[in-house]
């Protein structure tokens, strides 16, 4: 991984290989970011996202082991209990195998990320907040939610 700071701001490259969210907290424990929020592209081949069930008040849980376009990661920073908490959200693009000549039919899976293996690279762009988010849980939803 290799990344620059400007100002408010982070600029990560991952490189093939490269978890994304264990570098991207790295990153931000070392550069000592308290709230901000993320956006980038790239590509992955091995991904685990989680969809949250009201009902249960837990993440189903689904691993992908395929080539996907990382077409939209988002995310935000905050902290819990005095620690760093991120919250990053993925949609990936991928090709159907019945593709007829000259299309390229697929679909879109996303949800929470877990985790993404790069297979290819990824581009990552941090805005800093100065300030400090916390996140408190709430009994009756089951989410750590925002407070101030």
């Amino acid at each position: 991984m290799l990344y620059k700071r400007f100002g408010d701001k982070l600029v990560i490259r991952l490189k093939k290989g490269d978890k994304l969210v264990e570098s991207v907290r790295e990153i931000l424990e070392k550069e000592n970011v308290k709230a901000g929020f993320l956006t980038g592209i790239g590509a992955t081949d091995n991904l685990e996202v989680g969809l949250f069930d009201p009902k249960t008040k837990d993440y189903n849980i689904k691993k992908y082991e395929e080539d996907l376009e990382i077409a939209n990661l988002c995310g935000n920073i905050s902290n819990k209990d005095g620690k760093l908490y991120t919250h990053f959200h993925i949609t990936c693009g991928r090709v159907e195998d019945n593709a007829q000549k000259g299309q390229i039919p697929g679909s879109a899976i996303g949800g929470h990320l877990n985790e993404a293996i790069i297979s290819l690279t990824a581009e990552i762009f941090v805005t800093i907040i100065d300030g400090q988010i916390n996140r408190l849980y709430d009994e009756d939803l089951g989410l750590n939610l925002i407070e101030f």
